[in-house]
């Protein structure tokens, strides 16, 4: 028999989307997920039942939009601290920082041996993050798509995606420049 936890199902069913999900972001979900479980089995509804692909669905998507665009505008010294944090996690987990194109608060790293590249000068990423607008993840050139990142906008967040964008280098996370079946 297999047990999927409430965090797979949430992780399968935001694997859709052409976005990037922190761990802390994915555990509020299933934690979402598991109260309104809860709440359907009150009310006769068998937590393994096909209907409650919804409640996945309402779980998931609920969570996210919260670490999008902030209610208040940060300030630029928030912004240029959530960028210090996230370029020391960047360094203290081994990831070679690089110049980023373009500008605002980023940080860019290089692409590590035996990881994937991107481009034509086989560069690597960056991340941002905006005073009106969370983080986000871009190939480290010129006219290149961008990936949200839904994190919070804090120390703890930027150290998830620290650790995102080294799993994503390292090639232990699929590339999410890279289309999926």
């Amino acid at each position: 028999m297999t047990v999927t936890t409430t965090e797979e199902r949430i992780r399968r069913h935001l694997a859709r989307h052409r976005a990037l999900y922190a761990p802390g972001v994915i555990a509020e979900a299933a934690a979402l997920l598991d109260d309104l479980l809860e709440a359907a089995a009150r009310h006769g509804v068998d937590p393994a039942a096909e209907a409650t692909g919804w409640l996945v669905t309402a779980a998931a998507e609920s969570i996210g939009p919260r670490y999008g665009r902030p209610a208040v505008e940060r300030t630029a010294g928030q912004v240029r601290e959530l960028a210090g944090v996230l370029a020391a996690e960047c360094d203290r987990i081994g990831l070679q920082r690089a110049i980023a194109t373009g500008g605002g608060a980023a940080v860019a790293v290089a692409p590590v041996p035996g990881g994937p590249t991107w481009g034509i000068a086989s560069t690597g990423l960056v991340v941002r993050i905006y005073s009106d607008a969370g983080w986000d993840l871009t190939i480290n050139q010129a006219r290149t798509p961008v990936i949200s990142i839904y994190a919070p906008a804090t120390a703890d967040g930027a150290r998830q995606v620290a650790e995102m964008l080294g799993r994503i280098l390292h090639g232990r996370a699929p590339d999410p420049f890279r289309e999926r079946d």
